[in-house]
């Protein structure tokens, strides 16, 4: 008895090769191949449809997952080696894009931080007291804008001034001293919303019911920036809709904080470290900022008279 077995062809990411069909649960019927050992071609496309948003994908994405595994788990049983090292470099190359911090900023040694006259013209254009008192907090104590938006009056300890964070990155439980003046701003601030404050549940920054989001603090911030006179890009983005890079973003009032504690500290990179939060050394070095002159002094100040008198007097010499 011979059995009439065709090929399944197989479209991942742009290449295509057919292998003998074998029974694969999930495609074509519900056994993958009839009972007389007949199986049709299957056509199999991670590729999908094209999304307008990353949005719109990860949700077909969800949606179709149990699909998608299956296809994957198809690839990872009968690519050839190279198909397979291939499709393996797509996906590492992806997370590491995505998801790894990298060693170097993609945006070079540009300064991604507020500079003291840009913060000055910056709170000056932002009139709304609550993203005043908000931006003031990242730009002060150096915190993440998720992290800005969900403070709770609960989190401030009235005794020792000190701000309670739930650390974003590390999942972690943190805590800052709030300084003086910005802690009278934020009692000031709390007595003339205590209304709209209650309302929400406890969170200083309300909208309504709630919290204010991350996204209408970033309108808000982008507003404020274009009040101020300075907005600026550098690039475009990678995703499937490129979107344009700005150069100052919610988050370069964090890089401020950390480079002005840094200078205020005399550069003690252990000290940096803590008030950044950061679970590494070397991520709190791509926050520190130094200004083209401050470098350019400080190659002066390394250069000893006596070095290059040494300098000249070889050179007369040759």
């Amino acid at each position: 008895m011979t059995s009439d077995v065709r090929s399944d062809t197989l479209n991942v990411s742009g290449f295509r090769f057919s292998v003998p069909s074998l029974p694969v649960p999930g495609f074509g019927g519900s056994n993958g191949c009839a009972e007389n050992n007949q199986c049709q071609t299957r056509e199999l496309s991670v590729s999908g449809p094209e999304f307008s948003t990353r949005k719109e994908a990860q949700a077909h994405i969800r949606i179709n997952w149990r699909r998608i595994k299956k296809e994957l788990d198809f690839l990872a049983r009968y690519a050839s080696k190279d198909k397979l090292a291939e499709a393996v470099t797509i996906f590492s190359e992806s997370r590491k894009s995505r998801f790894l911090r990298r060693r170097t900023p993609k945006y070079g040694s540009m300064n991604k931080g507020f500079t003291d006259e840009e913060l000055q013209k910056f709170f000056n254009a932002a009139d709304d007291p609550r993203m005043h008192l908000l931006f003031s907090y990242q730009a002060i104590l150096g915190l993440r804008i998720g992290e800005a938006v969900r403070i709770h009056i609960k989190d401030i300890n009235l005794k020792t001034r000190e701000l309670r964070i739930e650390t974003e990155k590390a999942k972690t439980l943190d805590f800052l001293l709030i300084p003086e003046q910005l802690f009278n701003a934020t009692l000031s601030y709390i007595h003339n919303f205590e209304t709209e404050i209650t309302k929400a549940g406890g969170f200083l920054f309300f909208v309504e019911s709630r919290h204010l989001s991350i996204s209408y603090a970033r309108q808000k911030f982008n507003k404020y920036i274009r009040k101020a006179r300075l907005y600026e890009t550098y690039g475009f983005s990678n995703d499937p809709t490129p979107r344009t890079l700005t150069r100052l973003t919610t988050h370069s009032l964090r890089h401020y904080a950390i480079t002005n504690h840094s200078k205020k500290n005399n550069g003690n990179v252990v000290l940096v470290n803590k008030f950044a939060r950061h679970s590494n050394l070397q991520t709190t070095m791509t926050y520190i900022h130094t200004e083209k002159e401050e470098l350019y002094q400080s190659i002066r100040n390394s250069q000893a008279e006596g070095v290059l008198e040494k300098v000249k007097k070889m050179q007369q010499k040759l």
